[in-house]
């Protein structure tokens, strides 16, 4: 691992994180940052909604769009930061280790995080010849590809390595009103390194990745709360599960691409890092609220996206010592371009179809915002060991963060005011502002026996402001910055002879001014709160034989809103449970690799996860209708067998993903403004569900 900037073990960073390796990764079949969710207990990882990725550990969960906000779980690929939250879309291939860190990273770890940080490290090229390949075919059309080739360049000096991934699938979710499947995806990425290495103390890897993924649409689909009657008005309208009723396809297109360098050098008996990142994304998505009845749907939504950011990290990390440190030095210099189109045909019977054009006509807002961040922050952490079994730690960053913003919002239906909007026209304006913060971390670290670590950590973390998106009012008014406070303890044990991995965290979470987006009242607009989560988290792995093998993870959030008024519907949310925060939620795994006559071996395993049902908004009003809010449980069964040949050369996968074909609404938007009048019997709910039963073969070959 490397979290604490050092190669070192879980068990000995001291706050809760979950690691997996590329090869786990791969078998269990987690191709992407979403579905990490089947392993990880008590987090949210949504990418249904292309223009739009939902990210959240311990609660601390973004949903908005805005320009220049960074989101409170950050993601790093090779330690470089992705500015966007729907960067989360791309693929896993050619993986070394995923790491999971729960909590702020305010010192170490890149930019400045406040809820947590996913961190993805790449595989680099090797002085030597090597191969993989992979093929996956399953249901609903589904083919994906994976390969790496690998080969020294000059013996000992130069070595490149080339990986690449394609996916495709014709989508499973119904839809009646078009031709095809919701979901159809089609995508390929790919990723070149080399590997210089002049001297014995200095390593350079020089990198390069691109990938294209186009589609219809993710999981989204009409609950109906309340009242389950079909009004006629929503014509040929099937209230199935997986099922999208749109006349139209949601088509969503993203290319991204980046450069990486990165140079290790051992000096002084340490070694000194230097990172550079350049990240380009580029992306469209459009996403129909159900069109009952015509083609016009009631509410559309357009996003384009535009971002170029570059990072440079120097880090110096001292050789391991009974004082050991790390120092160093981060810079981000971002351009953000965010172009949002809102076209708005409400029912003429609904509250805001009576204020401005109904169905079938369409009152269009399009809202522009281009942005630029410049982040500096200054670092360091140093471990000092009091004895053999007992250390301190203490460290710290400093961050100084700028935002600059421009503002243009139109109508190309209806220039003039749109008072249901509180839109005075055309909007033009600019605006600008730095925040700065220390966040420190201190730990104490006790091994009272051998592979038996305690530790107690308070550590800070920061997420500067933003400007308030308020729709169409004054868009440069800024929005504080989040600041976490965490207080943690925990043991990280390895006990009945290396039999038993056993990990256990209580933590004490608040997090001020958070950052809080709300659609109430028909228009998207951000305001600050404040956030508490208490919970647990638990990780086990049971290796009763070297063939069979458990493992148990466990998570307990127990978080609500202390402070959340709404100034635009001026509703106090205060005391309502934290969203995307299941209040329990655990996984349960097990495989057993059987040794065959010739020495090839039959592994069966399989995976059951559990998820306790979600708030979905502030309000949390899902909660009272029982139809939609029960389905946000979540119980999925995974299963697989697999053989692999005597010379490990050859593996054959049979697998199956929610087995018994459990439907979950991970996600769900209140829409009922555009389709009726509130309080009159039902609610209408954009809703993002899971996949349904996937199954298929896996075949790999290696050297």
């Amino acid at each position: 691992m490397t979290a604490q900037r050092r190669e070192s073990t879980v068990r000995e960073v001291p706050f809760s994180m979950a690691a997996f390796g590329g090869e786990q990764l791969r078998t269990q079949q987690v191709f992407s940052p979403a579905a990490l969710v089947q392993q990880i207990p008590g987090i949210t990882i949504n990418t249904a909604d292309k223009s739009l990725s939902i990210v959240a550990i311990r609660g601390n969960v973004s949903t908005f769009r805005t320009a220049t906000l960074d989101t409170p779980v950050a993601y790093f690929m090779d330690d470089v930061y992705y500015v966007f939250n729907n960067d989360l879309n791309a693929n896993f291939y050619d993986i070394q280790r995923v790491e999971v860190l729960r909590g702020p990273q305010g010192t170490l770890f890149g930019r400045n995080v406040v809820g947590g940080a996913i961190s993805v490290v790449t595989n680099n090229p090797e002085m030597k010849e090597d191969y993989f390949g992979e093929v996956t075919g399953g249901n609903g059309g589904y083919l994906r590809t994976e390969a790496m080739f690998n080969a020294p360049i000059v013996d000992d000096k130069v070595a490149a390595r080339f990986a690449f991934s394609t996916e495709r699938g014709d989508g499973l979710i119904n839809t009646p009103n078009q031709s095809g499947h919701y979901g159809q995806t089609e995508g390929y990425a790919m990723r070149g390194k080399l590997l210089f290495k002049p001297t014995d103390t200095l390593k350079i890897v020089l990198a390069g990745d691109y990938s294209y993924t186009t589609g219809n649409g993710g999981a989204i689909q009409l609950g109906i709360g309340g009242n389950q009657a079909i009004p006629a008005s929503f014509g040929k309208f099937t209230n199935a599960q997986w099922t999208n009723n749109d006349f139209a396809p949601s088509p969503y297109s993203q290319r991204l691409r980046g450069f990486y360098a990165r140079g290790d050098l051992d000096l002084l008996g340490g070694t000194l890092t230097a990172i550079s990142g350049y990240r380009m994304n580029d992306s469209h998505a459009i996403n129909d609220d159900v069109p009952v009845g015509t083609t016009t749907p009631v509410f559309d939504r357009r996003q384009d996206v535009r971002n170029r950011s570059f990072t440079q990290e120097v880090r110096f990390a001292s050789a391991p010592n009974r004082l050991s440190y790390v120092v160093g030095a981060y810079f981000l210099s971002a351009d953000v371009s965010t172009t949002n189109t809102f076209n708005y045909s409400p029912l003429s019977t609904s509250s805001t179809g009576t204020a401005i054009r109904p169905n079938p006509g369409v009152t269009n807002i399009v809202r522009v915002q281009s942005g630029n961040v410049r982040s500096i922050a200054v670092f360091g952490e140093a471990t000092f060991k009091l004895t053999d079994t007992l250390a301190v730690v203490a460290g710290g960053r400093y961050t100084s963060d700028r935002k600059q913003i421009d503002y243009h919002a139109y109508s190309n239906t209806d220039p003039g005011a749109i008072a249901a909007f509180g839109f005075p026209g055309e909007v033009r304006a600019s605006g600008g502002k730095t925040w700065n913060a220390f966040t420190p971390r201190f730990t104490v670290k006790y091994e009272p026996v051998r592979k038996v670590n305690l530790y107690a950590t308070f550590a800070r973390g920061f997420k500067s402001g933003g400007f308030v998106d308020n729709a169409y009012r004054n868009p440069t008014i800024p929005l504080e910055p989040e600041k976490a406070r965490n207080i943690e303890v925990g043991a990280k044990t390895r006990l009945l002879d290396n039999r038993l991995d056993f990990n256990v965290s209580l933590f004490d979470q608040k997090t001020s001014n958070l950052q809080n987006f709300s659609g109430a009242g028909g228009i998207a607009h951000t305001y600050n709160g404040t956030l508490q989560m208490r919970g647990a988290e638990v990780e086990s792995v049971l290796r009763i034989t070297p063939a069979f093998r458990i493992n148990a993870n466990y998570t307990h959030l127990a978080g609500h809103y202390t402070s959340l008024r709404d100034p635009l519907v001026n509703v106090d949310y205060s005391g309502n449970p934290a969203k995307f925060a299941p209040h329990d939620a655990f996984s349960l795994g097990a495989s057993y690799a059987y040794e065959l006559k010739g020495g090839a071996t039959l592994t069966p395993q399989a995976d059951f996860s559990y998820s306790a049902k979600i708030s979905t908004d502030d309000a949390n009003t899902l909660r009272l209708y029982s139809n939609l809010y029960n389905k946000t449980e979540g119980k999925t069964l995974n299963a697989r067998l697999t053989f692999e040949s005597s010379n490990k050369r050859w593996q054959i996968s049979a697998w199956a993903k929610n087995l018994t074909n459990n439907f979950q609404i991970v996600n769900a938007d209140d829409i009922t403004s555009f389709l009726a009048v509130p309080g009159r019997g039902a609610t209408y709910w954009k809703i993002f569900t899971n996949q349904p039963r996937t199954y298929g073969l896996t075949v790999s070959l290696r050297p």
